[in-house]
């Protein structure tokens, strides 16, 4: 349950900090003074989002704090979930900064937002006024179907499934979308591809037939070249070789002599093997001309398809070229895998709406089963709060498509007067009606729940003072199997509160400020005789509160 609650900078609080005991709390106030601030501040413990126009001070971060005793409410699991410490005694923390961004803390450690509305909803149900809207709601009705049946395990379980079948078929549907394209393109690809393969390429290919094609181009100079370098190192008299084969036959003379000379004797003979070698390639290169196999023009039509190819594919080498027939056969190759991809995505999608089909099948039979009891229980609670004639018809009907509740769709009739058509009950209860019905809801809930906390903002609005008394004593009731806390305008609720408390503002340097405080006796009926006759406290109406808290 909520035992502590500290506000720091919120609004139009400065800072407070308040007690809360087990059992059924009253709050009241006048009007203005403040009193649902602190519904606001426990919204944002819950998860709700945070706006830096709530600060008081906006240089200030603003700080929430609600300490909760956990003691028997088996809440350890979902601390686990999270990897949160669990104790008894827990803290969330909520700080709000002067830049808008929030902080949400559970047990002093970080935690992000669906975390910690995950756990506030496990600790606190906050109904505001604005709450009566739910009646149009399906997800309210399911919630509560759902949790009488006690199966929202197997719903979150279905909802879990069916977001994973939804992701199943939007990944089939790209798969198809490109299958089609690929097999727009698949002939086209084929075509480049088998272009490229007869093709034949290597990648060192197109400089070999650069260098090989301007040679042969310039064969004539290039013979004529070689034939004089020939007639320097052998043919003439006076040629290089026989040079360098009269300067060794010198140097063996004189090497007797001195091993000086030997050494350069044996450089010289070095000299005479790489000549040796010079004139048998320079020969081989000769010959080349005239035994290539490959003219010229079979040399020009093989560049000029590279060059074709390489201007087709916007490209610039053979290897490029090669490249680009590698990524075609990889797309003619996934063209032929994507087909096995989508029909093994068929049949996950196939075997997940089997399981949908089942899930939802069994969710549908259960809520069939609660709903004549929920029907019962909420008339007979309604006919203790002054409509003993009013009657629900819950239709439960098959929807054409799933949804996160299952494959029901639900429609809940009601009427207030015996002869009286039903129709929607969003469209034809009045306020005070709303007020008592969902009160109804929540007491019936407060049975199947194991919730600490439950907290009402007026819900009494439209309700007059003899069923006002009604309504506080179901909750009062209530508040034997969980902490009830209700903000009311009205004493006969008030009164009938175990522990009440005052919210009231003060001016403090000029600056408006809401505090709570937690009466005393005295102070409670000078409270109640207040909310019965106004500031102007007549005897009657102190006798009147006395009798009321009696």
């Amino acid at each position: 349950m909520l035992t502590k609650v500290s506000i720091k900078n919120f609004a139009l609080i400065d800072s407070l900090e308040i007690d809360f005991l087990s059992g059924f709390s009253t709050i009241t106030g006048d009007t203005g003074s403040g009193k649902s601030i602190l519904l606001n501040a426990l919204s944002l413990i819950i998860g709700k989002r945070a706006d830096h126009n709530l600060l008081k001070n906006d240089k200030l971060k603003c700080i929430i704090e609600a300490e909760f005793n956990l003691s028997n409410y088996n809440l350890n699991k979902i601390f686990k979930q999270n990897d949160l410490d669990y104790f008894q005694h827990s803290i969330l923390r909520r700080e709000v900064l002067p830049n808008g961004k929030s902080r949400s803390f559970v047990n002093d450690t970080p935690v992000n937002l669906d975390i910690m509305r995950s756990i506030g909803e496990k600790l606190i149900d906050i109904h505001t006024q604005n709450q009566s809207l739910i009646l149009s709601n399906d997800q309210f009705f399911f919630s509560l179907i759902d949790s009488l049946s006690e199966q929202q395990n197997i719903v979150n379980n279905f909802s879990h499934n069916l977001i994973l079948f939804k992701e199943l078929n939007n990944e089939l549907e790209k798969l198809n979308r490109l299958n089609v394209s690929l097999q727009n393109d698949y002939d086209y690809n084929d075509f480049l591809l088998n272009e490229l393969s007869s093709a034949e390429l290597c990648i060192d290919e197109q400089n070999n037939l650069e260098e090989n094609l301007k040679a042969l181009k310039n064969s004539e100079e290039i013979l004529n070249s070689l034939h004089q370098i020939d007639n320097l190192i052998q043919n003439d008299s006076n040629c290089i070789e026989n040079q360098i084969r009269n300067l060794n036959f010198i140097l063996s003379n004189i090497s007797k002599y001195s091993n000086k000379y030997s050494d350069i004797k044996n450089r010289v003979e070095s000299i005479l093997i790489e000549l040796d070698d010079i004139k048998l390639e320079l020969r081989d290169s000769s010959s080349e001309f005239n035994n290539n196999p490959l003219k010229s023009e079979e040399m020009e039509s093989r560049l000029n398809l590279i060059y074709s190819l390489q201007k087709k594919h916007s490209v610039n080498s053979v290897s490029d070229l090669l490249d680009v027939q590698n990524n075609l056969q990889k797309k003619l190759d996934d063209n032929d895998s994507i087909g096995i991809d989508i029909e093994n995505l068929k049949n996950e999608i196939l075997i997940k709406e089997s399981l949908l089909k089942e899930l939802s099948k069994k969710i549908s039979i259960s809520r069939k089963k609660i709903l004549p009891n929920l029907k019962i229980e909420i008339e007979s609670i309604l006919s203790t709060l002054g409509m003993e004639n009013s009657s629900f018809i819950f239709n439960l009907k098959k929807s054409e498509n799933y949804n996160k509740y299952g494959n029901d769709l639900i429609e809940v009739l009601f009427s207030a007067n015996k002869g009286i058509d039903f129709s929607p009950i969003f469209k034809v209860v009045s306020g005070g009606e709303l007020s008592r019905i969902l009160l109804s809801i929540k007491s019936i809930l407060s049975d199947h729940l194991n919730l600490p906390t439950m907290i009402f903002d007026e819900i009494d609005t439209g309700i007059s003072g003899e069923m006002s008394n009604a309504m506080a004593n179901l909750m009062l009731k209530m508040s034997k199997k969980m902490q009830i806390i209700s903000i009311t305008h009205l004493p006969q609720i008030a009164a009938k509160g175990e522990h009440h408390f005052n919210v009231y503002k003060y001016e403090k340097l000029g600056t408006t400020n809401t505090k709570i405080k937690k009466l005393n006796n005295d102070e409670r009926v000078e409270e109640i005789a207040k909310m019965l006759s106004g500031d102007q406290i007549s005897s009657s109406a102190l006798t009147h509160a006395k009798e009321l808290l009696n």
